[in-house]
Order: structure tokens, then C-alpha cells, then sequence
């Protein structure tokens, strides 16, 4: 798929004007058997009062951020977590502060989660938490716990959109693709917009993500869940939309969700170096072996 070609633009300034205002956070999630994932509930005291989180908090002088996520659910949970693994990091703006968030998943945990600090605590399904509200800086964290590891990629109709939509949410079925990748930054926006949102709309009667090779700006406006370039404008971040980059190279972004890279059949997938999530680009005769070779999904692309 010609469209997927990793887009070099110039990476945009995403660090706050003052750094020194910005508070390192660390936050440890823990799942349960059935894949649910701990939360915690701020006290009204606290600033986002009533607020849901998973269990984190800031990392004090002279720990590291893995000794604080440990820390910080004992704290509020009581419970003992083992071989934390890092998951994602990324910064949030609230409208007081900016925080950097290091999120690590606990590989075994023991215990029984009682609250420690007069809080609640709920299991919740990451794609479908039934607590509320959310606190701003963990949607995307949610967001990321529940992705989908099967997706199909899909460029520009040649035919008529209704027709190229139906055919994709049918052909996502048929693979059990939990989203769909369009490949649409070679349009004008306008069209990029169009086509988004019929394919949206088509996908979301059957419960199917709609990821985008597009702008930030296009993602927002269409509903998309991800998009392929990290966004440069502050009124963006924080959105709780998930930034992927294609094929990455020396100068991809250094706060980057996921990571899509064609996959051939030697097999070799990257090392980026920091908490990413792994997608490999190949075709659906070739999944098993994506799995094998460590990926965390794959993006079938047949054409």
C-alpha cells in the first residue's frame, strides 16, 4: 500500500514552555483473570476529586519512575507488585499543570486490594469502563490497554465510498480486525474528512475502531482513534488520541504509542528504545509468524 509510506515530517515542538513546571508521574496497572484493570477513585480532597485513575502518583526525589509506580499502588491499594513492565509514556496538560506520565503494567502482583487511603477501587474493562469520570490523563492510558491486535489496512476507494465502506467493515469481519487503518494523507483534507467519516460511521455500527495515516487534526474531526503523526498543536494533546509512526527511523518522536513496521518474512522486528506497542505490516498469510517474532499486533495489508 503505497500510502502507508512513513511521513518525515519535521517532528513538531511538543515540550512545554517550562519544562521545570512539568511533574514526572508514575502509575502501575494490575489486571485481574479476566483482563479487567484496577482503578482508583480521588478523594474529594485531592485536586480532580471524585476523578477515576489508575493507581500512580508523582515520583519523589531519588527513585526511579518503576520504584514509584510500585510504591504508589502499595499505597493506595496494599497490593505487591512484581517485574514491572514499561507500557507507554506520554505528557498530558491540564489547565494548572503538565504532567509527564511513565505507565508500567505489573507482571504478577499479590494481594488483596483494599483502599488505603479512604478512596474507592473498582476492576473495569479498559475499553469499556463502567466507573465515571475518567481522569483526563488516563483516558489514553485506557485507551492503549484495550487496542485491538488485529488490524486491517485499507487505502482510497476507486469506486463509489458507500460501496468501499460496506466492503471494508465486511472485509474487517471476515479477519476479526478490531479496527481499520485508512491510508488517506495523500488527499486533500476535505476528502480525507469525507471518506473518515463514511468509513467511521460503517465501522462503528459493527464496533470496529477507525485508525488514521492523516493528520491529528483529521483524526479529531473524523473520530478516529489513532493517527500517524504527533500533533503539534496544543489544543490536541491531551485529546486522548493514540500517535502511531510508520516505519520509524533516527528522528521519530520520542513519545510514540505505537509503532507500525513492515514486516517481511525474515522476520525482524525494531528496538525503539522506549515504551512503545509494536505493529507489524504484513499480509494475512504471514500472522502467525508476526507473533512469533514478538509483535503486539499486526496490520494485515493484502494489496
Amino acid at each position: 500500500m503505497h500510502g502507508l509510506a512513513f511521513h518525515r515530517a519535521q517532528r513538531p515542538d511538543t515540550a512545554d514552555r517550562n519544562d521545570a513546571q512539568v511533574i514526572g508521574v508514575a502509575a502501575c496497572i494490575v489486571r485481574d483473570k479476566q483482563g479487567r484493570v484496577l482503578l482508583s477513585r480521588r478523594r474529594p480532597d485531592q485536586m480532580s476529586g471524585g476523578y477515576w485513575e489508575i493507581p500512580g502518583g508523582k515520583i519523589e526525589p531519588g527513585e526511579t519512575a518503576e520504584e514509584a509506580a510500585g510504591r504508589e499502588l502499595s499505597e493506595e491499594t496494599g497490593l505487591s507488585a512484581d517485574g514491572l513492565r514499561p507500557v507507554s509514556r506520554y505528557r498530558h496538560r491540564f489547565a494548572s499543570r503538565s504532567i509527564d506520565l511513565k505507565l508500567f503494567e505489573a507482571q504478577t502482583w499479590s494481594g488483596t486490594p483494599v483502599s488505603q487511603e479512604c478512596q474507592r477501587l473498582e476492576w473495569v474493562y479498559p475499553g469499556a469502563p463502567q466507573v465515571a469520570p475518567i481522569l483526563d490523563s488516563n483516558r489514553k492510558a485506557l485507551r492503549l490497554l484495550s487496542l485491538p491486535r488485529v488490524v486491517l489496512c485499507t487505502e482510497a476507494p476507486v469506486d463509489g465510498p458507500a460501496a468501499w465502506a460496506l466492503s471494508c467493515a465486511r472485509r474487517a469481519r471476515e479477519v476479526s480486525a478490531g479496527a481499520v487503518l485508512f491510508a488517506c494523507r495523500t488527499l486533500p483534507a476535505a476528502q480525507q474528512i469525507v471518506l473518515a467519516r463514511r468509513l467511521g460511521a460503517e465501522l462503528a455500527r459493527q464496533g470496529t475502531a477507525l485508525w488514521l495515516d492523516a493528520a491529528p487534526g483529521v483524526a479529531v474531526r473524523t473520530g478516529a482513534e489513532l493517527t500517524t503523526e504527533l500533533a503539534g498543536d496544543a489544543s490536541l494533546r491531551g485529546s486522548g488520541l493514540i500517535h502511531a509512526v510508520i516505519d520509524p527511523n533516527d528522528c521519530s518522536p520520542s513519545q510514540t504509542d505505537v509503532v507500525l513496521t513492515r514486516l517481511d518474512r525474515r522476520i525482524a522486528l525494531p528496538t525503539t528504545g522506549i515504551a512503545t506497542l509494536v505493529y507489524a505490516i504484513t499480509s494475512s498469510d504471514n500472522i502467525e509468524n508476526a507473533f512469533r517474532a514478538g509483535a503486539y499486533g499486526v496490520c494485515i495489508c493484502d494489496d
